[in-house]
């Protein structure tokens, strides 16, 4: 009787052996941030810790699992708020304008306990992990350069905008994207992404 040949390690499953990623939550980003790169072809990639906490009770404070993030630069906007694009649609601003906008993205495999403790502490935390972004970009990314000057002052003016929104909440608030790892067909399982904003956005009246 002929002997079966174990089947070789995938990427993913290679790749957590490697790097030694033996925690839960490490392994499960590690298998997110490959998706990202390999299969949504995000770069920039970098990855951030939020140190659990277990005998802490404050809200605003890490519950007793460690979280993780990862952010990059996806090759399309994700999301833009429905104000956002009224105003890039009277202003004549396609998306391929403008500049690339780095997202955060928390992953979690289905089945894991999340709760709305969980998802305050990381907007809570967001703003820090912005900050050290922009410090790895090198800073902000600027005006996208253009050929037209009246497009170069209209990008000027929305770029403009777009730093007074983030203040004043005019075109929302903080956003992410919770990946979910799937296994439920077995293998490395299929990772779906979710939107998730801060507080409420109200539908724009017509």
């Amino acid at each position: 009787m002929a002997q079966t040949t174990r089947p070789d390690a995938s990427t993913i499953t290679c790749n957590i052996t490697a790097n030694n990623y033996v925690a839960p939550h490490l392994a499960t980003a590690a298998q997110v941030q490959h998706n990202l790169q390999h299969q949504h072809l995000w770069t920039s990639l970098a990855g951030y810790t939020i140190p659990g906490n277990a005998t802490q009770t404050d809200p605003l404070n890490a519950p007793k699992e460690t979280i993780s993030l990862i952010s990059g630069y996806p090759p399309h906007r994700v999301y833009t708020h429905p104000d956002e694009q009224l105003y890039m649609l009277e202003n004549k601003i396609k998306e391929d304008d403008l500049q690339p906008e780095r997202m955060f993205v928390v992953p979690t495999t289905q089945g894991q306990q999340w709760s709305l403790r969980h998802m305050a502490v990381v907007f809570h935390r967001l703003p820090e992990f912005v900050e050290q972004a922009k410090e790895q970009d090198g800073g902000s990314l600027g005006v996208k350069a253009a050929d037209d000057p009246e497009k170069r002052e209209r990008l000027a003016k929305y770029y403009a905008k777009k730093k007074e929104s983030l203040q004043t909440g005019e075109w929302g608030s903080q956003r992410l994207l919770l990946a979910m790892i799937d296994k439920g067909m077995g293998g490395d399982g299929t990772v779906a992404y979710y939107v998730v904003q801060e507080g409420e956005v109200k539908p724009r009246q017509n």
